[in-house]
């Protein structure tokens, strides 16, 4: 069993693997798949760069392609004898160790989304890297919903559900299930004592004015009030005599911090209307708290003791850590990661899901051009795809943009050997004259050929550029002669059954309707083998030409979603 080792990763290293797996891959069917041999190379080289190793890899595609019958099998089974399987040998990767956590104490941690839109792969990161952590040191993993916004941020219906779902189908296992608008009393209360002890004002100033102020490190004249005096505004805004933007409660801190955005930051609004809220034990609330006093109210409530956030948190935890320092509550302890700015093509971003389903009338937020894990998910993506994808990431904490290529090579390692599938697009009959009798077997179907004439459908794209007079091979069957050739049909000239290097070409006996739902949101709609009607839904196949796709009805219409290449 050859083994590899990958200090650095060197074209010459590339382009040993590469021609090594696409001599494997034509001699197999007979011709090199380009996405194939990338995708091999990819899984051996995770670390390799696929804009520098794609053109060493067609250039390698290109010459074996050319390489004639006996010394693609002379090759063949020198690599045979040696075995297949490299495994490459680099530093393994692994999470920090929690050195803070004393023996025998467990961790206490929390994923905390805004349900306001489903679950994108940008929010999975720390949910799982999370969850590896309770895995490793044992404790309690709670989801709390961050939905404490009834007027901007308002929570969609359902959306709860759909998380609890991915998390399930993701493999995390949750303790407990919390909303923070459930809360809303123990936040008031908390407001109330911070008033009472001055540690907080209500502030009538207009924003303009307050921030001028501010930036100068001046109090504004509502900070000075007594507590009295506040009180009694406070009370003013639970009975909702005031209105919306009316004020806002701030939290006391020091003026003269370095950072104006740290100075007295608002901690609770008047909402005029909460009715908006799915959670209708809200609605007869009228001051709602802000995410920097939740947070920290539930994480001492709640116990707990370590989170995994993205870096943009780093104001925020600032904020906490000072309404904790008022309560002698200890913060807990935080991780941070990068942001994953990019997933291939797919839509990543909450704001950019929404604009997009609106603009372009996107009915399903599993569609595939949007990153989120119910659109992973029906393309075919393994769960354990995911997860190993966000563990090679780690908790690096510079942004992230992860290819699809990638993706997919790890994926095929979950999937396994899939079925495979011709695709044409544009059929065209070719008759076969002189035929030979025999049989075949393609893609476990026995083919018989009994008779000197026979028709079949191909792609008209596949012969666009092929001659009259060329030899090509019909893929995994025979060998043939082009004779004739115009627009409507092919006629050609049966030569043997033997593998050859020739030109390999889709072909269909029988053919049945197939759709494929690409990753642009466009469909392509072709012909198949209709042996694919015995294959269940959500089975894996292999379409020839196409990729990877996951069959999700198939019924009188065979409809699948593309995944990978």
């Amino acid at each position: 069993m050859e083994k590899l080792i990958v200090p650095g990763t060197n074209l010459a290293d590339i382009k040993r693997i590469a021609y090594k797996y696409a001599i494997k891959n034509c001699f197999e069917h007979e011709k090199a798949d380009m996405g194939a041999v990338v995708g091999k190379v990819k899984a051996i080289f995770p670390q390799a760069i696929i804009g520098q190793i794609i053109p060493v890899i067609k250039e390698v595609v290109k010459e074996v392609n050319k390489i004639n019958k006996k010394k693609l099998e002379d090759e063949y089974n020198l690599f045979n004898d040696a075995g297949w399987e490299l495994k490459h040998i680099e530093k393994e990767k692994t999470l920090p160790e929690l050195n803070w956590l004393k023996k025998g104490e467990k961790i206490i941690t929390r994923a905390a989304p805004c349900p306001t839109g489903p679950m994108h792969f940008g929010h999975a990161r720390p949910y799982i890297l999370l969850d590896e952590y309770v895995k490793k040191y044992g404790g309690k993993y709670i989801l709390r919903f961050d939905d404490t916004d009834p007027k901007i941020k308002i929570p969609e219906e359902g959306i709860e559900q759909e998380f609890q779902n991915d998390f399930e189908w993701l493999g995390i296992k949750t303790h407990e299930i919390k909303r923070q608008s459930d809360n809303i009393e123990k936040y008031l209360k908390i407001i109330e004592i911070l008033i009472a002890e001055e540690k907080a004002y209500v502030c009538f100033c207009k924003s303009e004015e307050w921030r001028e102020k501010i930036w100068n490190s001046e109090p504004c004249e509502c900070r000075n009030k007594n507590a009295r005096e506040q009180i009694k505004n406070w009370k003013k805004m639970l009975k909702h005599e005031l209105k919306e933007g009316s004020c806002v409660v701030r939290l006391k801190t020091d003026l003269n911090d370095k950072d104006p955005s740290m100075r007295d930051w608002w901690m609770a609004k008047i909402v005029d209307d909460p009715t908006k809220h799915p959670n209708k034990k809200t609605h007869k609330y009228h001051v709602w708290p802000s995410y920097n006093l939740a947070s920290p109210i539930d994480d001492h409530e709640m116990k707990i003791n370590f989170i995994i956030r993205g870096q943009e948190h780093i104001q925020n935890e600032k904020k906490q850590r000072q309404l904790c320092d008022y309560f002698n509550w200890e913060h807990p302890k935080t991780l941070y990661h990068g942001k994953i700015t990019k997933v291939g093509d797919m839509v990543l971003s909450k704001s950019k899901i929404k604009i997009l389903m609106e603009k372009e009338g996107l009915e399903r937020n599993d569609d595939p051009r949007l990153a989120t894990i119910k659109s992973f998910r029906r393309r075919g993506f393994k769960p354990e795809t995911i997860r190993q994808v966000i563990l090679n990431i780690g908790l690096n904490t510079n942004d992230a943009k992860i290819d699809l290529v990638n993706f997919g090579a790890i994926n095929k390692k979950f999937v396994g050997e899939p079925k495979n599938f011709p695709f044409i697009e544009d059929g065209i009959e070719i008759e076969l004259n002189n035929c030979i009798s025999g049989k075949i077997n393609v893609n476990g179907q026995e083919i018989r050929i009994d008779s000197p004439i026979q028709k079949f459908i191909v792609d008209k794209k596949e012969f666009k550029n092929i001659k009259v007079g060329e030899i090509i091979r019909f893929k995994e069957g025979f060998n043939v002669k082009i004779e004739e050739k115009n627009e409507y049909n092919i006629k050609a000239s049966f030569i043997s059954y033997e593998k050859t290097g020739y030109k390999t070409i889709n072909w269909l006996k029988e053919k049945t309707d197939v759709k494929i739902l690409m990753s642009d949101g466009k469909e392509i709609i072709g012909f198949t083998n209709p042996l694919i009607k015995k294959e269940k839904e959500n089975t894996i196949i292999l379409f020839n030409g196409i990729g990877y796709a996951r069959i999700e009805k198939n019924g009188e219409e065979t409809y699948c979603i593309f995944a990978h290449e």
